[in-house]
């Protein structure tokens, strides 16, 4: 028995050396406001380092993005006056600017600290990465094609994207009185071209009434009266074109409506009574002499005419049968090339396949350049030939029972009444059109964001947010520590 006491003494002293995990977690529990405070104290420590290092700016101007709605591929406005971004910022502007918003600013001042060019503020950043990229030697070469694509492509859909800047310094305002200028000052360039009448359309139509003068012969009216027609209906095709002017109602009429009833004015009256003028044209040459000599005139005219767009064609059809023999002389050649043996022809014949293939998408394109050309002439001689047919007059005896003067006589008042009113209705049209632009001065433009201030803010260095997690977690475990050694100093004490 005295041989097992040794054994039981070293076992107990095992176990009192041995660490009590409930112990443990229950001092760290204990302690757990050390150990929050001293994570904290280190997740601020990281914060105030940051903030050491953080740059601090002022607000030093305002832009302002809007797309202008009018310049359509083309920097003109409406009526056809060259526009230029300066324009928005012009002195006139700037002083009307000055006296609607109260300012103490003067308008010299002001003019000075605008600025306006073409672009997006917006994407000026990714412009500028783009840029960088194709700077960059060591951007591969796919890359480089597809940057340089998109920076056209973007660089393209801002032409008609401007950015009117305010130096805030220079014009010595705050940044919400910076904010209401650049607003005002778009707004007001707007209402001035709409006062100016930069943006009312700038379409041909006759503003004259129709009239028939005694001195021309029936087929010269009757021309005459074709041509006012189609002048009507392009201009009133170009108005329905234009923003909003397909929701114009004139005296319970819209724009569509004229434009029916000038195609119905066309096909029953002008129309026919023109073709009927020139199938009797014999017989009212026979007591017009000047008649016969415009007649002849004419027909000699359409004819040179008629013969050139026939040489044209032959030039075309020439052309399009030459590049489909080459075409085929270059296939014969390039599958003989192909039939050549050898390892020594392959880089040769790869180099002329290539070769070849961008021969025929050259070809490609020229055919059918040739070919629209061709159909555009045949179209043409087309309407040459019905303009031939009707100057040669009707072979038939139809009209021989009739008085072709006398109806086309007839015809002429209803005829003049029917232009005229159409005119006045298509003027009445462009009238409101112009009222409902000057209500409405947005229409010129359209913001893309609201006023965008540059500067006034706080650049903090990078990975802030990893930083504050790290120290964070290292003040855990450093309070765990303290915790640790603070219960076993206190144990140490209390045996």
């Amino acid at each position: 028995m005295s041989q097992n006491v040794p054994a039981v003494r070293e076992q107990l002293i095992g176990m009192e050396d041995e660490i009590s995990l409930t112990d443990l977690f229950r001092n760290i529990w204990r302690q757990r406001g050390l150990i929050i405070g001293c994570a904290v104290f280190l997740a601020l420590f990281v914060l105030i380092y940051h903030f050491t290092k953080a740059s601090f700016s002022v607000p030093r101007q305002v832009d302002y993005s809007i797309s202008l709605t009018f310049l359509d591929g083309k920097e003109t406005y409406p009526n056809g006056s060259v526009f230029s971004p300066r324009d928005i910022i012009t002195p006139a502007v700037v002083k009307d600017v000055v006296m609607k918003s109260g300012l103490t600013v003067s308008a010299e001042q002001l003019t000075g600290a605008f600025s306006v060019q073409y672009s997006n503020s917006l994407m000026s950043e990714s412009e500028n990465r783009l840029s960088g990229l194709l700077a960059n030697a060591k951007t591969p070469e796919e890359i480089r094609i597809a940057a340089e694509t998109t920076l056209n492509d973007m660089r393209q859909a801002t032409r008609s994207l401007v950015t009117i800047s305010l130096d805030l310094s220079k014009a010595g305002v705050t940044v919400p009185q910076g904010e209401k200028l650049v607003k005002l000052v778009v707004y007001t360039w707007a209402d001035l071209a709409l006062q100016r009448g930069l943006a009312s359309v700038d379409i041909n139509r006759p503003l004259s009434a129709f009239s028939v003068q005694e001195s021309l012969n029936l087929i010269d009216v009757y021309d005459n009266a074709s041509i006012y027609l189609a002048a009507l209906s392009d201009a009133a095709a170009k108005l329905s074109g234009m923003s909003g002017a397909s929701s114009l109602v004139v005296s319970g009429r819209t724009l569509n409506d004229v434009r029916r009833e000038m195609d119905a004015l066309d096909v029953t009256d002008i129309g026919p009574l023109r073709e009927f003028a020139y199938s009797n044209s014999a017989d009212l040459a026979a007591t017009d002499p000047a008649i016969r000599v415009r007649l002849y005139a004419r027909q000699r005219l359409l004819n040179l005419e008629h013969e050139r767009l026939a040489k044209m064609i032959a030039s075309y059809d020439a052309a399009l049968g030459q590049l489909s023999r080459l075409t085929v002389a270059g296939s014969a050649k390039q599958s003989q090339a192909n039939n050549m043996g050898g390892d020594i022809q392959l880089d040769q014949s790869l180099l002329s396949s290539m070769l070849e293939l961008g021969s025929k998408l050259g070809d490609v394109e020229m055919r059918q350049e040739l070919f629209r050309k061709r159909t555009d002439a045949t179209e043409q001689m087309l309407s040459l030939e019905k303009e031939l047919a009707i100057l040669g007059g009707s072979k038939g005896k139809s009209y021989a029972d009739l008085n072709a003067g006398q109806i086309l006589q007839g015809a002429l008042p209803g005829i003049r009444e029917g232009l005229n009113r159409l005119q006045k209705q298509l003027n009445a049209f462009f009238d409101a059109y112009r009222q409902q632009s000057l209500q409405n001065s947005g229409r010129l433009f359209v913001a893309d964001a609201a006023p965008l201030v540059r500067g006034g803010n706080v650049q903090f260095a990078g990975r802030i947010g990893l930083h504050l997690a790290l120290g964070f977690i290292l003040g855990l475990m450093l309070g765990v520590l303290i915790a640790l050694i603070r219960a076993a100093m206190m144990n140490s004490k209390a045996d």
